[in-house]
C-alpha cells in the first residue's frame, strides 16, 4: 500500500467503493501480469523476459511499435523483442506493459462528456511531451513520466460510466467551458479524478512513484511527491491543441529555467510524435 494511504491511514478500496459503489477494477491480462511479475524479480534474466514477451504476437507488436515510435526517436529501427527489452531496460519495459494494460481494462465506449478517441489523443500528447521535458528537467523520472502523464486521466471513464448520472453533466461542463476539471470535481464532489486514479493505482499495485505523480498531477494534494513533467503537462486540455500550452510554456520557463522557445519547440514534436502513440491506443 502506498506511504501517503499508510500515513493517513485510509482504505483506498473503501474510498473507492464510496464513489464508484460495487464496480470492481478489471483484472490485467494474464500475460501482461506474468511478464511484469518477471520484470520485478530480479532473478529473472532480460533473455527470460524476452521469451515470455515474443510467446504473445498481439503484445510483442505493441511493444516494438511503441519502441519505435516517434516519441522514442530511436536512431536504428528496433526489430526484435531481445532487442527491445535489452535497450529499455526493466523500469521502462515495466511502465511500457503499465499502460498497455490500463488500456486493455479501461471503458472504450463514449459516453455523455466523454469521448474515446478525444481522450487518448490528449493523453497521447501529454505522454510524448512529459517524456520530452523529463529529459531535459530529470532524465532518471522519463519512463515513469510517460506512463503516468498517459494515464493521469484514466479515472474518467470509469467515473463518466459509474456515475452518468451526476459525473456525465461535470464532463460536459468542463469540455464545454474550459474550466479546471479538478477544481469542478471538486465543488461538486469531495473528491477529483486525480485521487481516484490514485486509488485504482494502489489496487493495481503499481510503483508508487507512477501512482503518487498520478494523484498529484493538479497538485490537489501537497502530501504526494509529484513529477514535474507529469506535473506540467497536467494544464493540457482535451478541448484542441492549443488548450493550455502557453499555461505550461509560462510555468516551464518560472519553474524549470527552461527557454520558451525551447518549450514551444518540444510541444511541437512531441504533438507530432503522439501520433502514433494515439493510434495505438485510440
Amino acid at each position: 500500500m502506498l506511504n501517503i494511504f499508510k500515513k493517513r491511514e485510509i482504505d483506498p478500496k473503501e474510498q473507492m467503493k464510496a464513489v464508484l459503489g460495487d464496480y470492481k477494477l478489471p483484472s490485467f491480462p494474464l500475460i501482461i501480469l506474468n511478464v511484469l511479475e518477471k520484470v520485478r524479480d530480479a532473478d529473472e534474466s532480460a533473455s527470460e523476459i524476452s521469451e515470455l514477451v515474443a510467446t504473445d504476437p498481439g503484445l510483442s507488436v505493441r511493444v516494438l511499435t511503441t519502441v519505435n515510435s516517434a516519441a522514442y526517436a530511436l536512431k536504428h529501427k528496433v526489430n526484435n523483442i531481445d532487442h527491445a527489452v535489452s535497450l529499455m531496460g526493466r523500469g521502462e519495459l515495466e511502465s511500457i506493459l503499465i499502460s498497455m494494460a490500463v488500456h486493455e481494462v479501461i471503458p472504450t465506449e463514449s459516453i455523455p462528456g466523454f469521448d474515446a478517441h478525444r481522450f487518448w489523443v490528449a493523453a497521447a500528447r501529454r505522454a510524448a511531451l512529459a517524456r520530452g521535458l523529463a529529459d531535459l528537467i530529470d532524465p532518471s523520472s522519463r519512463s515513469e513520466s510517460f506512463t503516468a502523464a498517459l494515464l493521469q486521466d484514466m479515472a474518467i471513464p470509469i467515473l463518466a460510466r459509474q456515475r452518468a448520472d451526476d459525473y456525465g453533466p461535470v464532463l460536459v461542463h468542463w469540455y464545454s467551458n474550459g474550466c479546471d476539471l479538478a477544481t469542478l470535481e471538486r465543488e461538486t464532489f469531495d473528491w477529483d479524478h486525480a485521487t481516484v486514479a490514485m486509488w485504482m493505482c494502489d489496487d493495481w499495485g503499481f510503483p508508487e512513484r507512477i501512482s503518487e505523480a498520478i494523484g498529484a498531477h493538479h497538485g490537489t494534494n501537497d502530501d504526494l511527491v509529484a513529477l514535474p513533467a507529469v506535473s506540467l503537462v497536467g494544464v493540457l486540455r482535451e478541448q484542441d491543441d492549443t488548450t493550455g500550452v502557453d499555461e505550461l510554456v509560462e510555468s516551464a520557463f518560472e519553474n524549470y529555467g527552461l527557454s520558451k522557445d525551447q518549450v514551444v519547440e518540444l510541444v511541437d514534436t512531441s504533438f507530432a510524435a503522439a501520433e502514433d502513440i494515439a493510434r495505438m491506443f485510440s
